[in-house]
């Protein structure tokens, strides 16, 4: 369906042959034909102030990272390294997105820094997951694991005293989504199969004040440490993967420090210049967390 949109908001502008309608759909997902039009302008926009003749692939990517993550901030400063910590710091989410069974394939990678983000990884969700927006347990174990990936190429490569904030979204993302398993949707071993509301927490932006937690102080513990020992054990078995994938991590990253940006096809040879293979462990209990 968003390849026929694709062509019909594309008539009358001139496409160069390497604009690929089915991946850039693979990239759209959720997009409305009034955001896929809004997305061609853009892509225009960008040619015509490059002084370009045509529309190439290059010009959709960056209008789609535009779009999705803002503007390029033309003017940041960035030491080395910076570029080489945010380089690692992508490579290190792209890295175990990509080895993650039945997670979403990385479509592109960059360390150019838009809004507040100093780079980015973007993955191709899976069509079928968006519109049913049924998830497995095994999916949500492995998101929370591909969140982590960032965080701990820092430490491995820099050292756990020389780590960044530049992981506080990604914690905060993954202690919703374990929260959520636990407390949601039945994913706890401890609770079963019960849905737990409120908390013990402060109200937060205009949550109710009157509203209570629903369960005692002990489930609350129990809640907590749940909560951490999902997030550990992601820590643990991306940790694993990423220490077993060295290799593959320091390329990728020398390919952004190069080239600042790189799409999944050229992501994806590096798999086949260095042997790795699909992380299937379910946890690593000697891997070590940091900060405990």
């Amino acid at each position: 369906g968003r390849v026929k949109i694709l062509q019909v908001h594309s008539r009358g502008k001139t496409l160069s042959p390497d604009v690929d309608f089915e991946k850039i759909a693979r990239r759209t997902p959720g997009f409305s034909g009034a955001d896929l039009q809004n997305l061609m302008n853009e892509a225009a926009i960008m040619a015509a102030r490059r002084d370009l003749k045509e529309i190439s692939k290059d010009e959709v990517a960056d209008a789609l990272e535009r779009i999705i993550a803002g503007p390029e901030k033309k003017g940041a400063v960035m030491s080395e390294q910076k570029r080489k910590l945010v380089a690692y710091h992508e490579a290190g989410h792209a890295l175990v997105g990509a080895l993650m069974p039945e997670y979403d394939p990385v479509a592109k990678i960059s360390i150019v820094p838009r809004g507040a983000a100093g780079g980015l990884t973007f993955f191709a969700p899976s069509e079928e997951r968006l519109e049913s927006g049924l998830y497995s347990r095994s999916y949500l174990e492995n998101q929370m694991c591909v969140a982590l990936g960032g965080r701990i190429a820092e430490e491995l490569i820099f050292g756990s005293d020389n780590v960044t904030t530049g992981a506080s979204n990604d914690f905060q993302q993954v202690t919703r989504t374990a929260r959520m398993m636990i407390t949601q949707m039945g994913f706890s071993d401890k609770l079963g199969q019960v849905a737990l509301s409120g908390g013990g927490g402060p109200a937060f932006l205009g949550a109710s004040m009157a509203q209570g937690s629903d369960y005692s102080a002990k489930t609350s513990d129990i809640i907590d440490q749940e909560v951490k020992d999902l997030v550990n054990r992601a820590y643990r078995r991306a940790k694993d993967l990423t220490e077993t994938n060295i290799a593959v991590l320091h390329r990728v990253a020398e390919l952004l420090l190069e080239k600042e940006s790189i799409d999944g096809e050229e992501f994806m040879k590096v798999f086949t210049e260095i042997d790795a293979e699909m992380y299937l462990k379910e946890d690593s209990p000697e891997t070590s967390v940091p900060f405990q």
